[in-house]
């Protein structure tokens, strides 16, 4: 992968290119610049996949070369590097979606961390655009449904000069032509079963039929001019690709989407969400239209299901200034030094209740007290420990969880259970490294196999976040967790066995399994033979 170093110190980009180059990653270092004006010009040039900048720079600081370079590629990845005192311009520029920076000086063990972290995004992001190349290769005997293909493909990933996928729909291509201002609607159909009013159990396609059908017609009525299509990859998805010669007016679009919510209920008894995207000015971009329709989408979690959510109102309007104020900040620490989780756990629930009671608040504002909360601990924990996603995660953990919420109210309890793990684990690693922190945990699984352990409650008993603590149990013992248990079980089982004084069933107990069927099976899964087997080859 390709990186650009931006930085108006040369003694600072020389230390961060050596850095990079001990670090072992396949990562080319091909280009560097001293502000934000040279490095759009070579961003144009060198196309890097990865770009680490500083915040305070002369002639375009790193703020505004963030804006200016996301809009020319909103793919590239940034890594933010900030002084200790300038925690307000890496707030900021998380509302520009960084997720990854860095406090001077860069510690090379860190950088190499955050690097790792984003080669994986960007090779996850790869893979998912590569199974989107192969959704047109499927055969399949309808026509529709390789349309629906085709268009799904559009409209994930946007268009490009090789494949031209647009150009091989006609009523795209019409629209390409006649319009100047295209939008993504995005109808989410609310859970279902079947068989359903008159729709038998086999009636599914039947059922979406009639939705779109309804969608059509009103559509249709007011003289849109658009395309309508079943997303593929989300199959509660309907997508509607709207095209005109001037920015579509939100209102009076709004109050159709209204109609056809109204109708779906009316005619099919059925709740749908409608998020709507904003206007973009060309087909070949339409993805970004149609992420900011599915962002808006998660207001639902706040205003509930069955309502009509429009990016010009709520997507674009998302609170520009700070969730967690100073005086928020100053408090919050404050508890963390005097190791106060009552009232952080308090003023968690008290926030994010007041956040979604505001009658205009957006997912947005949610997601960012939860990201500012999250950067709130870690640049406490960057004070005590070098290591703070031990207690509290990564970022991105956090932000793909918030993806996945269906209500506001099961917000607090992961920030509450980061504070719990930072209270009952910072005077520990305080005195410890990070691998004897793990160790510890290793120790305490091998004397205690005997008991029902789980990821999660060694997460809890020693204030570890689950998911870092997977990926770092790991990396030191070369197998996860979970195999790990396994097999220091039947170890022990082994040794076990050689005493013919215990039965099978007391064997099974003692290694941690209630069921001594179940037992058998999980060792002779591992070992190729039954306990009794084993018995029998082994006794003395």
């Amino acid at each position: 992968m390709k990186l650009m170093i931006v930085d108006d110190e040369q003694l600072m980009r020389q230390g961060i290119r050596k850095k990079i180059q001990t670090t072992g990653l396949p990562l080319t270092v091909i280009a560097e610049a001293g502000d934000g004006m040279e490095a759009l010009a070579k961003l144009r040039e060198e196309e890097p996949d990865i770009v680490i900048t500083d915040i305070r720079m002369p002639q375009m600081d790193g703020l505004a070369f963030l804006q200016e370079a996301l809009q020319m590629r909103p793919e590239l990845q940034f890594i933010v590097i900030s002084g200790y005192g300038e925690f307000e311009y890496a707030r900021k520029a998380i509302q520009y979606g960084v997720t990854d920076y860095l406090l001077k000086p860069v510690d090379k063990e860190e950088l190499k961390e955050s690097l790792t972290r984003i080669m994986r995004k960007i090779d996850s992001r790869r893979q998912q655009q590569s199974l989107g190349e192969q959704v047109k290769h499927l055969q399949d005997r309808s026509e529709e449904s390789l349309r629906d293909q085709m268009l799904s493909k559009l409209i994930q990933y946007g268009d490009d000069s090789r494949q031209q996928a647009a150009a091989r729909d006609e009523r795209i291509l019409e629209m390409t032509r006649a319009c100047g201002y295209f939008a993504a609607v995005v109808f989410q159909l609310e859970p279902f079963k079947l068989p359903h009013l008159s729709f038998r159990t086999d009636d599914e396609k039947l059922l979406w039929f009639a939705v779109q059908n309804i969608i059509s017609t009103v559509l249709a009525a007011t003289g849109r001019n658009g395309v309508l299509f079943r997303h593929v990859m989300h199959e509660n998805e309907l997508v509607y690709v709207l095209g005109g010669q001037t920015p579509v007016e939100a209102e009076s679009l709004q109050r159709e989407l209204e109609h056809i919510l109204e109708g779906i209920r009316c005619h099919l008894k059925l709740d749908a969400t409608i998020g709507c995207g904003t206007a973009v000015r060309q087909m070949e971009v339409i993805q970004q239209s149609y992420q900011h329709a599915k962002q808006s989408l998660r207001n639902r979690i706040i205003h509930g299901p069955g309502r009509v959510y429009m990016a010009e109102n709520e997507y674009i309007k998302a609170s520009p200034h700070s969730i967690v104020s100073r005086e928020d900040e100053a408090f919050l620490l404050s508890c963390l030094n005097e190791c106060n989780a009552a009232a952080m756990h308090a003023w968690i629930e008290q926030r994010v209740e007041a956040i979604a009671a505001d009658g205009g608040v957006a997912f947005s504002h949610l997601e960012s007290f939860c990201v500012e909360f999250h950067l709130l601990l870690r640049k406490y924990l960057l004070t005590q420990t070098g290591i703070p996603e031990w207690m509290i995660g990564e970022l991105d953990d956090l932000l793909h969880w918030l993806q996945g919420l269906e209500h506001w109210r099961q917000i607090p309890k992961p920030l509450i259970e980061m504070v719990h793990n930072i209270i009952g684990q910072l005077y520990k690693l305080r005195h410890s490294s990070e691998y004897i922190a793990i160790d510890e945990v290793k120790l305490f699984i091998d004397q205690s196999l005997h008991e029902p352990l789980n990821l999660q409650m060694i997460a809890e008993r020693f204030f570890f976040h689950p998911s870092y603590f997977s990926r770092r149990f790991k990396e030191r013992f070369g197998e996860n967790f979970v195999n790990y248990l396994t097999n220091a079980r039947i170890r022990k089982s082994e040794s076990l066995l050689r005493d013919p004084n215990l039965k099978i069933q007391q064997v099974a107990e003692l290694v941690g399994f209630k069921d001594a069927a179940y037992f058998s099976s999980v060792f002779r899964k591992a070992t190729g033979m039954t306990p009794n087997q084993f018995r029998t080859l082994n006794a003395e």
